[in-house]
């Protein structure tokens, strides 16, 4: 999936991007599987142009993003403190050196990225449900206090308890998309990936484990940890009385009184500016036919298409071919070597490279992708057309997904 194209470019150009434009040059990107990781280092040798330096890791078919961190960790550089880990179909203009500075102004173990749902990103709401496919944040500012998925709601959602005596309000959020991008603290998570094998993903075991460790029970013996259980590395979580330190600040002149040195790390959230751009390609339908019309359009993200907008306000390869009396309307993205017939009108599209286009064909807020062919007088229309698909002549489509 993440190597189809988006705009001009594989999705996973966009994550590269991100990297990039916060000064990242070492890039370790994991591959589900040997044809994955074959087909990745393909596109780097031939492909990719950008500044980062990249190295493939292969991890199995099955792994989810904390088995993929686990399969990095061995080729992460040793100096290293600090981790920061992106999706490979995140598409954003948020700067990671923002999440950054979050991330050390208060010295958290974790700090993640959160973005308002995009309009085509709503949940399923239902009066007496839990939304389906909800994320459920819990904020106090910048600070992360629950992190729970729809599994772990059953119409009621349980609050721990040790969270609110500690904490006199906050918000718990399902307007909010983890974006997936994470600063982390490499010992820290390198310690808990390597105790807690069973936990497979990042945003389901990983974050809300670090979450619920600021808040552990029998953690509130202030100051009474011993030389003997520091040198024999005692889990910080067992101070609790250092937790409001940790997660709502204290005076330095009374840090060390209070046993602050020894508080369990806090775990942050950056929260993207409203006018910032923030979304995930991990679906067909919406997700990259709305992506991929949203990064044409000029008022909303063409500035990360990679390319200059045309005064016609579109993107269009020089090598496109347009027949006679054909529109390519404002919006629109076609790739280099594609071909229009006569009388063609495109509006609001995207159509991949070398893909052959008809006569008398209508293109209406469609994704065609690379090297497939519409015939003549076919109509389509909020559609997905996948790589080398053929549709035939005089056929039309609504809202449809063809491979």
């Amino acid at each position: 999936r993440h190597m189809l194209d988006l705009g001009f470019n594989p999705i996973v150009w966009h994550a590269l991007q991100t990297l990039e434009a916060g000064g990242v040059k070492d890039v370790l990107l994991v591959a589900r599987g040997d044809h994955a990781a074959s087909r990745f280092d393909a596109w780097l040798k031939e492909g990719y142009e950008g500044g980062c330096d990249v190295e493939v890791i292969t991890a199995p078919e099955d792994a989810d993003t904390a088995d993929a961190l686990r399969a990095a960790m061995p080729s992460v550089s040793a100096d290293a403190d600090t981790l920061a880990v992106v999706a490979g179909d995140l598409v954003t203009d948020v700067s990671i050196a923002d999440v950054l500075a979050t991330h050390v102004r208060r010295g958290a173990v974790a700090t993640c990225l959160l973005a308002k749902r995009r309009a085509w990103n709503g949940l399923d709401m239902k009066v007496g449900r839990p939304p389906k496919g909800a994320h459920y944040v819990g904020l106090s500012g910048d600070k992360l206090l629950l992190m729970a998925d729809e599994e772990d709601v059953d119409k009621v959602l349980k609050l721990r308890r040790p969270m609110m005596n500690r904490v006199s309000d906050f918000v718990v959020h399902t307007d909010l998309l983890d974006a997936q991008l994470y600063v982390l603290d490499k010992n820290e998570v390198s310690h808990l990936l390597e105790q807690k094998r069973h936990m497979t993903s990042l945003q389901l075991d990983v974050i809300p484990a670090l979450v619920r460790r600021q808040f552990a029970p029998g953690s509130d013996q202030v100051g009474k940890s011993s030389a003997a259980e520091s040198s024999n590395g005692a889990d910080a979580n067992a101070d609790d009385g250092g937790l409001m330190e940790a997660v709502f600040g204290v005076d330095k002149e009374n840090k060390d009184a209070k046993g602050g040195e020894n508080a369990p790390r806090p775990c942050c959230a950056h929260l993207a500016p409203d006018d910032a751009y923030c979304a995930r390609v991990d679906t067909v339908v919406p997700a990259l036919l709305e992506v991929s019309r949203e990064i044409a359009d000029g008022a909303v993200a063409a500035h990360l298409n990679g390319r200059r907008m045309s005064k016609y306000e579109n993107f269009v390869d020089p090598t496109v071919v347009i027949g006679g009396k054909s529109t390519i309307g404002p919006g629109c993205i076609v790739g280099g070597g594609t071909s229009f017939g006569e009388k063609c009108s495109v509006k609001r599209s995207v159509v991949g490279a070398g893909c052959s286009v008809g006569s008398g064909v209508k293109l209406v807020n469609c994704v065609v992708m690379n090297r497939a062919t519409i015939e003549d007088g076919a109509t389509v229309q909020g559609s997905v057309i996948g790589p080398r698909a053929v549709i035939g002549s005089g056929a039309s489509l609504r809202e449809c997904a063809v491979q």
